[in-house]
């Protein structure tokens, strides 16, 4: 029998903010959040292990077209072809339960909310963050690989929001940054995995992605590290910004941190909106990765992204605050 499609990603009128894209509408029917960190992750094997679609599809008793649809999660993720792919990729049997049993089961309404959860969603009450189903969320706490298809997931996004009040994330580290950052003595929970697991340097990342990283300007003045560590740090941020030889295009910007209040955007300390292969997503590293959309939290955690991007200090402040950080970190550094 042939999958059915997923519904057409077509963009809402009026809702990008000008640095952003207009997003995609999100319905019952879209792919859940491990759908979507699935697909990539497959995909990732896949590519690791040398193996084409026409090869790999064979192993998973489907066609090439549906196996690359599957990879962008155009089509449902069923248990037993998870299952069958996993196992053709050689994944440990522990590892292909752990992710079979978090899958949303491929049964008739089993992706749908449950009567309390349809009166929760209160569809007169578009910003009501108790709106959740049950497959809305997933939160990846399988050690290093969680990490990995982290990294993965934001490497594949079209489009990258990322906030941060915390650490500056990875991607936009120096080696000395990066080092002081993850010292098991100081960071509790690390945002890169330890032991790199094989596939992640097959996992493909979006030439084309749009990057835009908030900072609060707390962060400019948090220690990590020695005072050069920072001062280097921030000179590679304003390196970014000026797209200088051998850096990448990327916008940042300066948050206020005495920004108006906004409750879901408070809630959420270190987090990104991703779009991959045109489905959008929340998602941000605590004790480990974790992933939301779909639901009324999402909607407003993605709202509140957008309206801090309009919040923020245009790129000239931004960039004179950034400046100004690594001078006082330079001058502290100074003997």
């Amino acid at each position: 029998m042939k999958p059915p499609a997923r519904p057409s990603r077509v963009v809402e009128a009026g809702s990008g903010t000008g640095l952003l894209h207009p997003v995609a509408p999100v319905t019952a029917d879209s792919a859940a959040p491990i759908e979507i960190v699935l697909g990539v992750y497959l995909r990732a094997l896949r590519l690791a292990l040398g193996r084409s679609l026409t090869d790999a599809a064979r192993s998973g008793r489907m066609s090439r077209a549906a196996l690359s649809r599957l990879e962008r999660m155009d089509i449902p993720l069923s248990v037993r072809t998870l299952r069958s792919l996993l196992q053709s990729y050689g994944v440990e049997a522990r590892d292909v339960q752990y992710l079979s049993q978090h899958l949303p089961p491929d049964v008739p309404g089993a992706r749908h909310l449950t009567a309390l959860q349809r009166r929760a969603e209160g569809e007169s009450e578009p910003g009501n963050l108790a709106r959740r189903g049950r497959w809305d969320m997933w939160v990846d706490v399988a050690g290093d690989e969680a990490v990995a298809r982290y990294a993965a997931v934001t490497w594949a996004a079209s489009e990258s929001v990322q906030y941060t009040m915390s650490r500056i994330p990875p991607g936009f580290r120096t080696p000395a940054y990066q080092a002081a950052i993850t010292d098991p003595g100081r960071c509790l929970e690390s945002d890169e995995p330890a032991e790199v697991p094989f596939w992640l340097a097959h996992a493909t990342r979006n030439p084309f992605q749009r990057q835009v990283l908030l900072l609060d300007d707390t962060v400019l003045d948090r220690p990590v590290g020695t005072p050069e560590v920072m001062a280097e740090q921030l000179r590679h941020l304003l390196g970014l910004m000026d797209g200088r030889p051998g850096y990448r295009p990327v916008t940042i910007r300066v948050l206020p941190h005495a920004a108006p209040n906004d409750e879901a955007f408070q809630l959420a300390g270190e987090v990104g909106l991703l779009t991959v292969y045109g489905h959008w997503l929340i998602a941000g590293m605590n004790l480990a990765p974790w992933y939301e959309a779909r639901s009324g939290y999402a909607h407003a955690v993605r709202d509140s992204l957008h309206r801090a991007v309009q919040q923020a200090d245009d790129g000239r402040r931004s960039y004179d605050l950034i400046r100004q950080a690594a001078d006082r970190w330079a001058r502290k550094a100074a003997p």
